[in-house]
Parts: C-alpha cells; sequence; structure tokens
C-alpha cells in the first residue's frame, strides 16, 4: 500500500506559534487544512523558585487527525537568550536529540525525530525543559512573573498553564487573566489557567515596592551676576509616595506646577556651580493612592506640540483608524520596532512623532511615548510623558534609553470615565514580546518628571550635568521600609510694618513644613488664650498641598472690638486633617501684638499701599507745614528785632 509522507515543521515561539507548515511537492495546502490534519494540545508548567530562576515544562502532544501525515520536525523559537539545561524526552524519558542555536534574535531548538508514529488517531508525546532566568523578577518582596504570549486560538486545540510560585509571596494581588483555580499551600502556591487564545499572563505578587535613591543635581552660572536655576523633583503622583531624607541645599522656593512637578528655586551665586544632593525614597503602589491629589487635564493637554504633531495631516490619517487609547498603543507596537543600535547615549537623538513613524526601525523608549501622544492628542484624548527610572535586571527586554543618565520615559492619557491618569509602557509592551503594558502595570516605574504642559520640560533628574564633568547623577536600589511619619509644621508670626513701624495686629504667618513628604489636605486653625482678641484669615486656611521643606505664607489679622490701646496676647497654632476633622499637629504657643478692629479692614495689600501713600503724603504735609511754620516764625523774628533797633 502506497503511504504518503508529509513533513511538518511547527514552529512554537514565546511571541506567537506559527500554523503548522506542511511540506508537500504536489499540492500548496492553506492553514485550515494544516489544523485539520493535527490536534495539538500543550501542558505547560513554569515553576519559579527564591532566587527567580523559572523551570518551564512544555508537555506537548500532537495526534495525527488523518492517515496521510505525520510529524517528522518541531522547532522552538524564543526570544530570550538566557536559556540553560534544555533537554527534550519522549514519554520513556530518551533524550531526543536537538540542534540549538542562539543569536541576536533568541534561541531555537530544532528536534527531528528518528521514529516515525504514523496513522489516524496517533499521538507523538514530547517533552521540552529548560530554565529561564528572564520570566520572573523577584525586587525585595515583590515578585513579577510575566509570561508572553504562546501561540493564538488557532495554535492548541487545548492550552492549560499551570504556575507554580514559592508561598513566601503568597497569592498574586494582580494577575491577568482571571486563573481557573489558585492553591496556596506551604510549598508553593498554585495557580492554573486556561489559555485558548494564547493569552499573556502577568502576575504580581506583592502591594507595593520601595525603592530608595541618590540624585545629584549640577547647576552652573558661567555669567557674572547671580542667576535663578530651578529643577525638578520626584514628586508624589496617585501610584507614588516620595519621603526625601536629606535636601542638601535647600531651595529658596519649593511649588508644584501644572503637571503636579515639584519644582525647587535656588540662586547660583556669579561664576560658581552648586550641586544638590537628593537622598530619597519612593513607594510604587499598584492601586492609586486617593489621598494623593493630581493635575486634572486642561486643553493643554490636548495641544500639538514639537515631537506630538497631532495635527499633521500623518498623525491625523493614523488617529482615525485607531481611536482609542488601547488601539492606539497595540499599533505602536505592531508598527514601531526597538532600535538598540540607538542605545548609545551619544547618538540618542529624539525624532518626534511624525519622523518616528516615517523611521519605524530607529524607535526607542521616547519614541514609543511621543507616537502614543501625539495619536492620542489627535483624537482630543488628554496625554503627557513621564520620564524616570524604569527598575529592571534585563536591559534587553526591558530597557532603558532616555538622554542623561540612562532612564526611561513611558506615556500616561487620562481616562475620563476613572477620572484618573493611567501609565502605559508601550516600549516594554514591544521589547518583551507582547507582555502586557496597557491593562496591567507594575511596581517598577519611578516618576522623576512630567512633560504635559511642554513637551521636553521640566527635565528629570539625570539631565542636570555640568558639561566638563562625567558623573553618575542616578542611584536606585531595591528599599525596604517607608518611613512611616506624622506632620511636622514650624509656624513663624512676623509682624507687618509701615515706614518701618510695626502695625498692631496685621502679621504674616508662615507655614513651614519640616519633613521631607508632602502633606494634603491641612487647615491651620488659630486660638487666642484672650477671649477678647479676634483672630481673621485674609484667605483660606486649608492648605491643599505642602510640598516637603516648603514655606507658605498667610496673611492674618488680630483684633479687639473694644476701643483699646494695642495689647499683648497668646495664641495656639493647630492643624487639622480637612477629611477626618483630627488633629494633625499642635503648633507651640506664641506671643502677638492685637490692635483695634478697624486694622481688619486695611489688611487688603492694596489697602496697606494706599495707606502707605497716605502716610507718606501727610508726613509730607506735615513737612511743609513745619517747614512753612519755622519760615514764619524766623520772619517774626526778624521784623520785631528791626522793630527793636534804636534810630
Amino acid at each position: 500500500m502506497f503511504k504518503l509522507r508529509v513533513i511538518l515543521v511547527i514552529f512554537l515561539s514565546f511571541i506567537f506559534v506559527a500554523q503548522p507548515q506542511l511540506i508537500f511537492a504536489q499540492t500548496e495546502i492553506n492553514n485550515q487544512q494544516e489544523n485539520e490534519n493535527f490536534i495539538t494540545t500543550i501542558n505547560s508548567t513554569y515553576t519559579v523558585d527564591l532566587q527567580g530562576m523559572t523551570k518551564v515544562s512544555h508537555n506537548i502532544k500532537i495526534t495525527n487527525n488523518t492517515p496521510a501525515f505525520y510529524l517528522k520536525q518541531y522547532a522552538l523559537k524564543t526570544s530570550y537568550f538566557g536559556l540553560n539545561n534544555i533537554e527534550i524526552k519522549n514519554t520513556s524519558g530518551k533524550t531526543i536529540p536537538a540542534n540549538i542555536v542562539t543569536n541576536e534574535t533568541g534561541t531555537s531548538i530544532g528536534i527531528t525525530f528518528e521514529d516515525e508514529v504514523v496513522g489516524q488517531g496517533k499521538s507523538r508525546n514530547f517533552l521540552i525543559e529548560y530554565n529561564n532566568p528572564d520570566l520572573a523578577t523577584i525586587a525585595g518582596r515583590v515578585l513579577e512573573v510575566h509570561i508572553p504570549q504562546l501561540g493564538d486560538a488557532h495554535s492548541f486545540s487545548e492550552n492549560k498553564t499551570t504556575l507554580i510560585t514559592p508561598s513566601y509571596f503568597s497569592i498574586p494581588v494582580r494577575v491577568s487573566p482571571e486563573p481557573l483555580s489558585v492553591d496556596f499551600k506551604p510549598n508553593g502556591v498554585t495557580s492554573i489557567f486556561l489559555r485558548p487564545n494564547g493569552e499573556t499572563i502577568s502576575a504580581i505578587y506583592g502591594q507595593e515596592q520601595v525603592y530608595k535613591m541618590t540624585l545629584r543635581y549640577s547647576l552652573e552660572n558661567p555669567t557674572n551676576s547671580p542667576a535663578i536655576a530651578q529643577i525638578s523633583l520626584p514628586p508624589d503622583t496617585p501610584f507614588q509616595k516620595m519621603h526625601y531624607h536629606a535636601l542638601d541645599p535647600l531651595p529658596t522656593e519649593m511649588k508644584k506646577d501644572l503637571d503636579g512637578n515639584w519644582i525647587a528655586t535656588y540662586t547660583i551665586p556669579a561664576s560658581a556651580a552648586t550641586v544638590v544632593h537628593l537622598t530619597a525614597e519612593a513607594k510604587i503602589t499598584l492601586d492609586p493612592n486617593p489621598n494623593i491629589p493630581f493635575s486634572i487635564p486642561s486643553n493643554d493637554h490636548t495641544k500639538s506640540l514639537k515631537f506630538w504633531e497631532s495635527n499633521d495631516s500623518s498623525i491625523i490619517e493614523k488617529a482615525q483608524q485607531y481611536k482609542t487609547p488601547e488601539q492606539i498603543y497595540n499599533y505602536i507596537i505592531d508598527t514601531l520596532n526597538y532600535s538598540r543600535d540607538e542605545l548609545d547615549i551619544n547618538t540618542i537623538s529624539r525624532l518626534g512623532a511624525v519622523k518616528a513613524f516615517e523611521n519605524p526601525n530607529l524607535a526607542v523608549c521616547q519614541e514609543f511615548t511621543d507616537t502614543f501622544i501625539a495619536m492620542a492628542r489627535a483624537n482630543n484624548i488628554p496625554a503627557r510623558r513621564l520620564i524616570g527610572y524604569a527598575y529592571t535586571e534585563n536591559s534587553v527586554l526591558r530597557p532603558l534609553s532616555f538622554e542623561g543618565d540612562i532612564l526611561h520615559s513611558w506615556p500616561e492619557y487620562y481616562d475620563s470615565t476613572k477620572n484618573i491618569w493611567i501609565p502605559i509602557d508601550p516600549t516594554w509592551g514591544d521589547t518583551t514580546g507582547g507582555i502586557d503594558y496597557f491593562h496591567q502595570f507594575d511596581l517598577n516605574h519611578i516618576v522623576f518628571a512630567i512633560n504635559g504642559v511642554s513637551s521636553n520640560l521640566p527635565h528629570p533628574a539625570g539631565s542636570y550635568k555640568i558639561q566638563s564633568e562625567d558623573t553618575k547623577d542616578v542611584e536606585v536600589s531595591i528599599g525596604e521600609l517607608f518611613p512611616q511619619i506624622t506632620p511636622q509644621i514650624s509656624t513663624k508670626m512676623v509682624q507687618k510694618k509701615l515706614l518701618f513701624i510695626p502695625i498692631p495686629g496685621m502679621y504674616e504667618m508662615y507655614v513651614r513644613n519640616d519633613t521631607g513628604q508632602a502633606w494634603y489636605d491641612m487647615q491651620a486653625l488659630i486660638t487666642s488664650l484672650d477671649s477678647e482678641v479676634n483672630v481673621e484669615f485674609n484667605d483660606s486656611t486649608i492648605i491643599k498641598t505642602i510640598l516637603p521643606f516648603q514655606t507658605i505664607k498667610y496673611n492674618v489679622t488680630f483684633f479687639t472690638k473694644k476701643i483699646s490701646i494695642p495689647k499683648d496676647s497668646l495664641i495656639n497654632v493647630n492643624y487639622k486633617d480637612v477629611l477626618t476633622g483630627n488633629l494633625l499637629y499642635e503648633s507651640s504657643t506664641q506671643s502677638i501684638k492685637s490692635g483695634p478692629e478697624i486694622i481688619k479692614q486695611i489688611q487688603d495689600p492694596q489697602a496697606i499701599i494706599y495707606l502707605g501713600i497716605g502716610a507718606v503724603v501727610i508726613t509730607l504735609v506735615t513737612g511743609s507745614v513745619l517747614v512753612l511754620k519755622q519760615k514764619w516764625q524766623s520772619s517774626v523774628r526778624r521784623q520785631s528785632e528791626e522793630t527793636q533797633e534804636p534810630t
């Protein structure tokens, strides 16, 4: 009986599983026919140890669906480089020889089977095992496991995955897709997934991550007069809480800009340089912190700017096809190719969205970011750029490629239904072979600066360098516990003066945050220990935000309703939580001098100006009168003296 033998080559990849390609001399067979010739099932097990090494086992069964075809060759291709202890075995445990090739695209494992499994319903079972150091990342008390896409809806009739992780990390707090089951045992946590479409699996064990960092800002003034310099310090965001251990030297001013950046201002002497050192810790969380306010998007966040040319015809054309943030994210990953040739810091240049699409093979993180922002803004979706440090133990899969010290940039867009900015990372979505950084972010991204109103300002830490120096300005490592502190507020009352004369009852109150953390929604409460003395603020006493080491000034008046001379009184200043009403901090008792009730009518700055002008006018008039009086008296004396002279 004549038997038709056809060789089947199946390419199995962590990025995709190609459809079976039948090599047949006389007949051309399409993919649908290929799938009908075999039934393929895969049962994969990923076992992660406490060092982050993952033992991978693929148990594959391929069944002949017709008598005419059988499996002769099999090839596994993965984008990972560090596979080791690779073994291929049949059901009896016999090792099957393999051709293993590693190059710049990853690792390929080619298998040629020596025996023939022929006949409808006959199956070939084999096991592929190896160790992969890059699927899991352990940082502090956090474990992240990202298993890239395995096939698609047509690759396997059954696709089951078992993930086993150390019990030390407990059960996953964020996992996608939803596992079929999760079983916690002392020797490990077992999560079972069904992947009918070859879905990516992402699992995070741990709610938060703490990083410690040392940042260096070099500020140089080559001019012959003092100059003002501003730097952007790492800010709080809904997913990031900062604690500054030391900021040396302290700035002359701290303020928050429209994008939520923390801007520190320094005065640099003429022909001098100042180096600012910051040691800090950052707590990154998976869920947003409702107590940290964020900047609401404005028209500035949908404008076309340099690098974000949302009004360019080519960008508009693309945006008309891809309208939602997810569609834009997927389109950019499919269109741009990460260029490792661009990683030389001396050759990195920012292309902008239009040129990035014209040169899709020259993209690094800023091109992935800029193209997303431009297309989002073209669809009137607020979007902006985050720049900072992304913690990675594999710079090939998760590269850092921003200018300055090797940093990273990624976009975020505003979700109007959830009323929050959502960070995503299309760069890592591309370089990791399809890991989903759109629906599920991670604990590895630390924000140094936010560009929204401007497409390139403020600059992040790592960008403030003196050209003549080659320094390492960004150092980040895993921390342990985030400091739990309470507010420490200094209150200083300074009496206002008019023409160098103190004005009774009129004061400037300086509120200073003495801690390295920002505090939100506080209210200053002043209580007079003298029942006759009243307190009135010129502005609201609610402090929406006070940054680390920031000083805020308020105008306050102390007055009595009785007509009396100025009197000395004692006051207490307390600070409470606006949301809960709880006392946050109690300041020390201070002494003030109250004034009459009329003083509150002139608390307004314009009134003080008018009062000052009036005082000057009165002084001038009084002086003129005195001068005239002196002249008149002198004239009278002369006349008197003349009448008394002897004739």
